[in-house]
C-alpha cells in the first residue's frame, strides 16, 4: 500500500480528534474511491 500525507487547517484537525473513535483515514480513502468512480463514469460517458 502506497502511503500519501494531507495536510489540514488546524481547525478541522481539532474537530476530527474530538473523534478518536472514528478512523479518519478509512474515511478520507472511502471519500477518494467514491470520488474517482463517479470521476470514471463522466469520462466513460464522455462529459468530463
Amino acid at each position: 500500500m502506497e502511503r500519501m500525507t494531507y495536510s489540514v487547517h488546524s481547525d478541522l484537525k481539532k474537530r476530527l480528534d474530538a473523534h478518536p473513535d472514528i478512523n479518519w483515514p478509512e474515511v478520507f480513502r472511502e471519500g477518494l474511491r467514491k470520488k474517482l468512480e463517479t470521476l470514471e463514469k463522466l469520462h466513460a460517458k464522455g462529459e468530463l
